[in-house]
């Protein structure tokens, strides 16, 4: 009976330091969701603004060259973008990601894996994954963001992919994510038709306009969404710590319970052997 009341005990305490880890770790990503999601909120605003100008300024945009309008057809692969983590302990968010990029990337694609985790993952997968952006941390690093659009608008215009694919994780609310893949480059600009009246006059040239408004767009683009995926990790950490505390909440007091019993029966027994000794002398 003593053993058991032991081991009961042993295990009280290794569910009591479990839950005292989860609670701190819940603690902590819960104030690191606050903080990146003011970060994206506060990006939304902007975002919107930049993508309605940029729409406003590409629609009447014709007679335009460039690479990044159209697929390379020759080109015989596709160069994916995969956002991971890299932390661990965040529930499904880095599962539900490698099941779509398992379901996306073709073995004669390539990929770039932004997060410890996606490296780890697929460093021995079905396609080749390319030595670049291995210490990037999260979206705050904008001039990682801009070297990643400068390398991708790059290597679009040097024909080496068909088209490049940016897998990430969509945030809706604080419990639901959606893993999303979205076509990055080539660039898909809506025309007016039919336009009556005037065109908006553009300056210096249309041409000029548009080499020099695109790689911020597209600098702000990636920025939205790694935001949005750094918002997605930090909520499914948070999610994830709460339910795991919750379960070591109810794991503790199912304990309790069983050492009380069990204690309870070692009282009862020694006062049965003092009862059984005394009734003998």
């Amino acid at each position: 009976m003593g053993q058991n009341i032991n081991k009961i005990k042993s295990r009280m305490g290794s569910v009591t330091g479990a839950y005292k880890v989860t609670s701190a770790m819940k603690l902590v990503s819960s104030v690191k969701l606050k903080t990146w999601r003011y970060r994206m909120l506060a990006n939304k605003e902007f975002t919107e603004a930049i993508n309605e100008a940029s729409d406003q300024v590409f629609k009447y945009i014709d007679n335009v060259s460039s690479p990044l309008l159209e697929m390379n057809e020759k080109a015989n692969k596709n160069l994916y973008v995969i956002v991971s983590s890299s932390l661990g302990l965040c529930g499904s968010y880095n599962t539900n990601i490698f099941k779509l990029a398992d379901e996306k990337v073709n073995p004669n694609d390539e990929a770039i894996i932004l997060g410890r985790k996606g490296f780890v993952h697929y460093k021995n997968g079905g396609f080749t994954i390319l030595d670049k952006f291995l210490d990037y941390k999260n979206a705050r690093d904008r001039g990682a963001i801009r070297r990643m659009v400068r390398f991708l608008v790059d290597e679009y215009i040097k024909g080496e992919y068909r088209q490049i694919h940016l897998i990430y994780t969509s945030y809706k609310n604080p419990i639901t994510f959606i893993p999303t893949d979205i076509n990055f480059l080539p660039l898909s600009l809506s025309r007016e038709e039919g336009y009556v009246g005037y065109p908006p006059l553009l300056e210096p040239t249309k041409q000029k306009l548009f080499d020099t408004l695109t790689p911020f767009y597209l600098e702000n683009r990636l920025y939205s969404y790694l935001l949005e995926s750094e918002v997605c990790e930090q909520a499914s950490r948070s999610n994830a710590m709460e339910n795991a505390t919750k379960n070591a909440e109810e794991l503790l007091d199912q304990l309790q319970i069983e050492f009380a019993k069990a204690r309870q029966g070692a009282i009862t027994q020694e006062l049965i052997e003092i009862v059984g000794a005394a009734e003998s002398l």
